[in-house]
């Protein structure tokens, strides 16, 4: 304790000066200290605040850098999901065209082809028909029907020698089959169109292998 601090002044004063000064230098001493840890602790506490601060702020940025890489992240997501779906409803128009070309391109090979069948049909008729009626189908029908008859006749006369063959059909004509009566010919008005051609083709392709046959048969 400082002297003279519980002291009345009168005491005081009836104290010596150079204790007085030496109790005042003392007190003065006593204050400064204290004043100056006063001081420093206030600085230590203003530091400490102030780093609290900072390491509150340094915190709260972290915290916002985090929020702002989540909603970044989460932005990144839904335009991956969109970039996904959108790419798939392009995968999945993209398979229907190419399978509607696909149909397409089939049902045009298809209608080309029938229509080339039909050409191919057309022409090879129209090519029939013009040969038919050509000199040279003419020529050369006359010629299998001749050979045809002489491989017949050949025939007969070479197993039937003792026969005569009768080929004077319009001043001789042969009996007809019991079946067959002079009404049913007279009545007769030929076959059809459509049913003649066919005995004709086959008759011009069996003509040469008939032919081949009987002059193998000659020999």
């Amino acid at each position: 304790m400082i002297l003279g601090s519980q002291m009345e002044l009168s005491e005081i004063e009836a104290l010596p000066k150079k204790i007085l000064r030496e109790e005042a230098g003392r007190a003065f001493r006593l204050q400064a200290s204290a004043t100056m840890d006063m001081w420093l602790c206030m600085k230590r506490a203003i530091t400490a605040a102030e780093r609290a601060k900072k390491a509150y702020e340094d915190g709260q940025a972290k915290v916002a850098e985090a929020g702002k890489a989540l909603q970044d992240h989460d932005h990144l997501l839904h335009d991956k999901q969109a970039t996904k779906r959108q790419l798939w409803s392009r995968r999945v128009t993209a398979t229907r065209d190419a399978e509607a070309a696909k149909e397409a391109v089939q049902v045009a090979l298809v209608e080309s082809e029938r229509a080339k069948a039909a050409e191919i049909e057309a022409a090879f008729r129209e090519a029939v028909q013009s040969y038919r009626s050509s000199s040279e189908f003419s020529n050369l029908l006359d010629e299998e029907v001749g050979s045809k008859m002489a491989g017949l006749l050949y025939r007969f006369k070479r197993y039937n020698p003792g026969q005569k063959l009768n080929l004077n059909f319009i001043s001789d004509p042969p009996p007809l089959p019991e079946s067959i009566t002079e009404e049913m010919i007279e009545d007769y008005e030929g076959e059809d169109a459509p049913e003649e051609a066919p005995a004709v083709e086959a008759a011009t392709e069996e003509a040469p292998a008939e032919a081949a046959a009987d002059k193998e048969g000659v020999a």
